[in-house]
Order: C-alpha cells, then structure tokens, then sequence
C-alpha cells in the first residue's frame, strides 16, 4: 500500500540496502522521514520515489556493488537471475515511436500497454508516472527513459512488463545533461518482481555495455530483444 507507514528496518528490507546505507541518508536529510520515538519511519510512496531517484542517480562505482548485492540476494548462482525475458516480449517493442513532447511520451506508453491488455487502471498508472517525472526526470545522460511508477502496485497491472520505444526524433525529457532522449524504456513491475532490482539491472546495462548503440541500430524488434538479454547475460557474467 501506498499509504503504508514502514519502520526503519522494514524500510531497509524494502529497498535491499545495507542499514548503514539508510541511516547515512536519514542524518544528512536525504531521505523523507519523520521520528517517531528516536526512530525515523517512512511512509512507503515517497520511500519509493527516493529509492528510484537514487538508484538513477549513482555513479558506475556506487551502483556496481549494490546491483551485485541485490543479485546474490534473489539468487545461489548469479547466472540464474536472468530479469529481462520475463518483462518483455518482441510485440512490447515500437521502434517507430512518434511522441514529439514529454507529457505525449508518458501518454502514448501508457495508451500501447493498455492497448496490449496489459493495464487494469490506465488513468492510475498515467497519474503515478506524471508524478514520478515530477520528483525528478527518469531521463538518463546517453539518450534513455526508464520511465515507472511513482510507487509498485499490483492494482495497476496484468503483470509485470516492459515496452520499449524509439523515438523517431529525439524529444527533451529532462536528463542531468541536458542532452535529448530517443530511447524509452516504460518499465512496471508491480510487487511480483523487484522494481529497483530491475531498474538497478538496466543502469548497469546502459553504463557497461554497448546496448545503446545496439538499439538504435536495430532494424527489427527481434534484434532489440535479443541485443538486451545478451546484455543482460553479459553484465551477469561480470559479477561471477
């Protein structure tokens, strides 16, 4: 639930971080919180929303570890945590995408899900998306989105899923760099899959290995699916 209050380590089990982690973000004020007694709590949306900023905000050397840590937790054999086939089918794929404006992007993802059956509330997921834009862009430097929801719910969705659009023209989505965006990745994963893991997933795909350059070169859906999940493997590979 949205609403729900979280304790401190309930908070930590949430997001898969290190206690140290989150006390750290408390003490410099990074995280909203409130005390409760001498321990802070939070309230699981903007919770939510802080963790996926955060994981889109750290750096190569900051993200490796966690994403590594995060893996061996769902895992034994980190070959095994393959994400992204069960997320996305070559049908989720739009490689003609002609979204000319950042509110039109957030409609029009929302519209081909709902038209792919995949959506339970269209209008609720296109509210929690605009929300989430609003805290802080989803646009990453190098030309890619991953927008998401502003907090999980599995009220919104069918199940999980991923669709991938390529934009003919670049459009402005508010990344750091100030650089345009032709690469949006609309990612949902509800609470049946690890939201933040797969978002940490594909944060390291982008920063260390070529699939960008992959994707804008792909003539076919069929060879963007495959070009992602051999990224996948590939950076699964480097964490053995």
């Amino acid at each position: 639930m949205p609403h729900r209050q979280l304790s401190f380590k309930e908070a930590c089990a949430r997001l898969r971080i290190p206690e140290q982690t989150l006390r750290d973000a408390v003490k410099y004020g990074e995280v909203p919180c409130r005390k409760q007694g001498t321990e802070a709590v939070f309230k699981a949306s903007e919770l939510d929303a802080w963790a996926s900023a955060r994981i889109l905000a750290l750096s190569p050397k900051a993200l490796l570890p966690e994403h590594t840590a995060s893996t061996r937790m769902d895992v034994k054999e980190v070959k095994d945590d393959i994400l992204l086939p069960h997320l996305l089918k070559v049908e989720y794929i739009d490689l003609d995408f002609r979204a000319k404006t950042r509110k039109s992007v957030i409609r029009d993802l929302v519209d081909a899900a709902d038209e792919k059956g995949l959506l339970c509330d269209p209008a609720d997921l296109l509210n929690q998306l605009e929300e989430r834009e609003a805290v802080s862009s989803t646009a990453l430097p190098g030309g890619i989105a991953i927008p998401h929801p502003h907090h999980p719910d599995p009220y919104l969705i069918m199940e999980p899923f991923m669709l991938i659009a390529r934009a003919r023209k670049p459009i402005w989505f508010g990344a750091e760099d100030d650089s345009p965006t032709d690469l949006f990745f609309l990612l949902c994963c509800g609470e049946n899959m690890s939201h933040l893991h797969v978002l940490a997933r594909l944060c390291m795909m982008v920063r260390d290995t070529t699939i960008l350059e992959t994707l804008r070169a792909a003539e076919t859906p069929e060879a963007v699916a495959d070009a992602l999940f051999a990224a996948e493997r590939e950076v699964l590979a480097k964490l053995r």
